[in-house]
């Protein structure tokens, strides 16, 4: 009798440290789905993105180095215009939108006359896009008390 009481109770211990190490396992993943994601901006995967979106009369006037070229200038823009902020240790520098517009169309007429205006801007246009679709801007998103 006293075997079957200790099979019985090791029995019942063993489903007791399964049924906590699965709860706990569980509310782990629940947690961990619930984080946002980095948002990161791969190059090469937004050249695609924007080029599959531009319009019929743009891609035929623009290349994949063109939408690269566009891209890049767009960044070392960015990153002129909050230089000084970021040393200042400010990380919340909003840029006016149609400045840096304005900004990569002078960098292009200098260094690029080829692509024309509504190039330039229709592939900031779908950059905006490929930042939607990566999480890198929208909505607010909020931290939950849990980070």
């Amino acid at each position: 009798m006293t075997i079957v009481v200790t099979v019985a109770l090791v029995v019942l211990a063993a489903a007791c440290v399964v049924a906590i190490a699965l709860y706990a396992i569980g509310r782990e993943v629940v947690l961990l789905e619930a984080r946002v994601q980095p948002a990161v901006f791969e190059l090469e995967e937004a050249i695609e993105f924007i080029a599959d979106r531009l319009p019929d009369e743009v891609t035929a006037r623009v290349s994949h180095d063109d939408v690269r070229w566009v891209l890049k200038a767009d960044a070392d823009v960015l990153e002129e215009a909050t230089a000084d902020a970021v040393a200042a240790g400010d990380d919340d520098e909003v840029i006016d939108e149609n400045g840096a517009v304005g900004r990569v169309l002078e960098r292009a007429s200098g260094q690029r006359p080829d692509l024309a205006d509504e190039d330039v801007v229709a592939i900031l246009d779908a950059r905006l896009e490929y930042l939607e679709a990566i999480g890198a801007i929208g909505t607010e998103a909020s931290l939950g008390d849990d980070i």
